[in-house]
């Protein structure tokens, strides 16, 4: 009933084991420790509070995170201290942490009172009969070093934690292994029974509720609606649990973004025991009706990829999110918004939270409740390169356990919330998309089926016959992944045009950081055109996403301005994007959505794979996305980039409108160097047509547009170079597609 959080910490760092044993065996002498007691934030992060005291420099800033990475081989001990009220006395007291990350011990008053391991169980300890009403009393956490686990080069098979493996190193981040509190810490006062979870189900008709609780009471719940109370019902509890059932007249109908409104109902839930309320929880819950169906024409044995919300068939317009900061603590709220905000405003309607990250805060679902994002939320295990086999360790399965049954007791009731996975690219020796034949997966699945029976879970991303996009074995493309990299101004072209996926979850293109962004955490000296190889800091900020000699380069020659580089890549980056997405949502519901990799990233790169960089600045592949996933969108099939002259350029429009209406008038022109119409065709609906490349042009553009009751509803702007050498070597067409974006 009453939350009281906890928030003046300090922060004091040791050698391992030395709290076990604070005084020298040899001589008797105190161990001071690593760092004098300093001011820390809770929720917080080790490294932020470290960098606040002065004692680290900004480990984002060039190559400073590698004079941070004893940081992890440290013992942590946070301190607080708080006043009992005496009001409380004959209530029931918990201190609940709700995010340790990741081995300790907490003491209250000097004694320990709990050892906890793991970061998504919340550690919760009844302190009623420990506290001190006539003094301050103590709280201490001691942190362990960081476990050794793996990074993404390793073997997923020998994992043994649940921690957020991305911060031992992935392409996207560096190696900076995250310590701290890094959610919220609290006293719980409550009376003799109090809530342990709740579970919330509509049926189209009826919201039931249900709670299991710590003792014998009686539970009221009164359903509300823009201040309107709209539904309230009794029943006492049976045992620890008890349920009772709210008819909902009218109900408003929770849709995706893109797909109708969202609203939201206040549900308040109290228990009331010994004659007085004794605990109470709010929420707030959306109203739909979820199921799921194959996609079409989908052979026997495909799982039911797409989504149906109040008997609407979604097409996924998806991207995968990372974490949103190594320091992963220091994220709240005002950080969540302004990404998922970009998120909805791109048309996204499914956010994918990669198994190598994090469950995220429950400001995320709440937020992606209120914006209409459903979630794909993967538990706690990822590939490794290595080997990818799901890990069989008996510690690593009993932590996995403990993590989803706390997971899907907490979040299932977001309306959002519409696919659990397993993990991410879990496969058998043989590199073959695991099912739940696997004894790892199983055992999750049961914890699904048993907590959250109305959602589905899907074994891995990817799942099927096929782990990657192989366009010799369209049958067997399932959900599949990659590629991650442009594959040429003909290959990208060859290889999507002949796809049939029934959902691409993981796909894309990488693409250099915004020059503004790029000045944030590089030294003036480079800040230059160089590649990973030439430049360690570069390397160190995206070694994997060299793009100027595979790919920008031979397209546009040589670079000596920073600010154009930037502008080439991300339009490369942007245009290979765009073209797959097109491409799936040209055979929607045969091909069920796409889900590109990436939205955001955690740490600052040079360049990555990620749409919107480390400062929330969009790429021009957000844009592109953006206008690619439009409601109402025309768009293009074409063969290549580069042509010759005599070329015969091959086109297909195609009108992509979520509501089923057609156009009325559809229209191709081709524009020469100086923007003057060269060819032209227009007709009442989509067409395919054939135009000769003349002598003459060292550049076409093409512009599709489609009306509707004479209006110009969709417009798309394309770029096509005739040259063999460096075909983009004069830029000024490129750039140019930069004022039609707010850079």
């Amino acid at each position: 009933m009453l939350k009281k959080k906890l928030e003046q910490w300090t922060l004091y760092g040791t050698w391992p084991y030395v709290p076990d044993r604070d005084r020298s065996i040899e001589t008797g002498a105190l161990l001071s420790g690593v760092i004098d007691p300093i001011p820390a934030s809770v929720p917080g992060c080790v490294y932020r509070d470290l960098q606040n005291a002065g004692l680290i420099d900004d480990p984002y800033y060039e190559r400073n995170s590698l004079l941070c990475e004893w940081v992890a081989s440290r013992w942590w001990i946070y301190r607080t201290s708080f006043r009992a009220d005496p009001a409380w006395k004959g209530r029931r007291i918990r201190l609940v942490f709700k995010g340790v990350d990741y081995k300790g011990r907490v003491y209250i008053n000097n004694q320990k009172v709990a050892d906890h391991e793991g970061m998504y169980v919340p550690c919760i300890v009844d302190v009623t009969d420990l506290l001190r009403y006539e003094e301050e009393n103590l709280v201490q956490v001691v942190l362990e070093h960081a476990p050794d686990e793996m990074g993404q080069i390793g073997y997923t098979s020998q994992t043994h934690t649940q921690k957020a493996r991305f911060g031992y190193k992935w392409d996207f981040g560096t190696r900076l292994v995250h310590l701290g509190l890094y959610d919220d810490v609290y006293i719980d006062v409550t009376g003799p029974a109090c809530f342990e979870s709740t579970h919330v189900r509509f049926d189209g008709e009826t919201l039931h509720c249900s709670a299991q609780i710590s003792g014998p009471a009686a539970m009221r719940a009164v359903l509300s609606y823009n201040g309107r109370t709209v539904a309230d019902a009794s029943a006492a509890s049976i045992g620890r649990a008890v349920s009772l059932d709210l008819p909902v007249p009218d109900p408003a109908l929770w849709y995706p973004n893109g797909y109708g409104p969202q609203p939201l109902y206040d549900l308040e839930l109290q228990l009331t025991a010994d004659g007085g309320l004794s605990d109470c929880r709010r929420l707030r819950v959306g109203l739909r009706a979820l199921a799921y169906t194959p996609c079409d024409d989908a052979p026997a044995g495909s799982l039911p990829y797409i989504p149906v919300i109040n008997g609407k068939k979604i097409y996924i317009k998806g991207v995968n999110m990372t974490p949103l900061d190594h320091m992963y603590g220091c994220v709240g709220a005002e950080q969540y918004r302004p990404l998922l905000e970009l998120a909805r405003d791109a048309n996204v309607n499914l956010v994918r939270v990669w198994g190598g990250g994090l469950i995220e805060k429950e400001a995320f679902y709440e937020l992606c409740d209120e914006l209409g994002l459903m979630v794909w939320q993967e538990f706690i295990q990822s590939s490794s390169g290595l080997d990818n086999v799901p890990s069989k360790r008996p510690e690593f399965l009993r932590l996995a356990a403990a993590t989803a049954r706390a997971a899907v007791k907490e979040k299932r009731n977001h309306v959002s919330l519409t696919f659990w996975g397993g993990g991410n690219e879990l496969y058998d020796p043989q590199r073959v998309p695991e099912t739940f034949e696997d004894e790892n997966l199983a055992m999750l699945r049961g914890i699904t089926n048993t907590l959250d029976p109305d959602r589905l879970m899907l074994p891995t991303s990817a799942s099927g016959p096929c782990a990657f996009i192989d366009n010799d074995r369209p049958a067997e493309n399932h959900d599949v992944h990659g590629p991650w990299k442009y594959y040429g101004p003909e290959g990208q072209y060859t290889l999507y045009n002949n796809a049939a996926i029934q959902l691409h979850s993981e796909f894309g293109n990488d693409g250099m950081s915004c020059l503004s962004s790029l000045e944030k955490f590089l030294a003036p000296e480079n800040l230059v055109v160089t590649t990973m190889k030439d430049n360690l800091t570069w390397r160190h900020h995206g070694e994997w996403w060299d793009t100027y000699g595979y790919r920008d380069q031979p397209l546009f020659g040589d670079m000596d301005d920073l600010s154009t580089f930037v502008k080439v890549s991300q339009y490369m980056q942007a245009e290979g994007i765009r073209y797959a997405i097109e491409t799936h949502r040209r055979r929607a519901f045969r091909n069920g959505g796409s889900i590109v990799w990436q939205l955001n990233e955690p740490w600052p790169n040079v360049s990555c794979t990620s749409m919107v960089d480390y400062y929330n600045t969009p790429k021009l592949a957000y844009y592109f996305y953006r206008d690619a996933m439009r409601p109402y969108h025309v768009s293009l099939r074409y063969e290549k980039l580069v042509y010759r002259a005599g070329d015969t350029f091959c086109g297909r429009t195609h009108v992509h409108d979520d509501s089923g209406q057609d156009p009325d008038r559809v229209s191709v022109r081709v524009l020469g160097e100086q923007g003057e119409t060269v060819w032209e065709r227009a007709e009442s609906k989509a067409f395919a047509f054939e135009w000769a490349v003349p002598e003459g042009l060292r550049s076409f553009s093409v512009v599709c547009e489609a009306e509707t009751k004479g209006r110009k509803v969709s417009q798309e702007y394309l770029f096509f170079a005739v040259s063999d050498s460096a075909p983009y070597a004069d830029t000024g067409a490129v750039l140019r597609f930069y004022e039609r974006y707010p850079f």
